[in-house]
């Protein structure tokens, strides 16, 4: 009993020490140095972000969400997308629902979508159709009981014609609804 009460008396001393107690010295211990230069870095980072955007070195990829489903597309991607979607052939449609985008030297995340007018998919519908024949088997052993059904989904195929990414990153967002 003797030794329960010391250790609480010791951990009580821990929080009830000081003028702040625990707390005063976690938040000490992680308070920030004064002699970063945080917003020099950033401003590094969003500079050469936005050089390499201009550059266009290599291929641009998004991910975007589609249908209830996420995507990483490119330019010139075929994309096949099951349910009922209205658009029809021939349609040219932009993907505005972009989680991330990027390239091989940089990426741009979302929290949790990248901000309107930033990058730019766009896509053109297809073709509209059905899928192949997918068959749903039941059966109970020693019943007599069999059933049989087929099923066949619409789908919609697409090709992504570009992902675009704008060089204005870190520019105050421009309300588009």
């Amino acid at each position: 009993m003797s030794i329960i009460r010391t250790g609480l008396q010791r951990f009580a001393n821990i929080f009830s020490t000081g003028p702040g107690g625990i707390l005063s010295r976690f938040v000490t211990s992680l308070a920030p140095e004064e002699n970063k230069s945080t917003p020099k870095t950033t401003k590094d980072v969003i500079a050469t972000c936005n050089k390499l955007i201009e550059e266009n070195k290599s291929r641009n990829f998004a991910i975007i969400h589609l249908l209830g489903k996420q995507w990483r597309v490119t330019d010139g991607d075929l994309l096949v997308v099951e349910g009922y979607w209205p658009p029809n052939i021939g349609d040219q449609i932009k993907l505005e629902k972009v989680l991330l985008a990027g390239s091989k030297d940089f990426s741009l995340i979302g929290r949790p979508l990248v901000q309107p007018g930033l990058v730019n998919v766009t896509a053109t519908i297809i073709s509209k159709g059905l899928s192949h024949t997918r068959t749903h088997f039941k059966k109970k052993r020693r019943k007599q009981y069999m059933r049989i059904n087929f099923q066949r989904a619409q789908q919609t195929m697409l090709r992504i014609n570009s992902v675009e990414i704008a060089n204005k990153i870190n520019e105050p967002a421009k309300n588009v609804f």
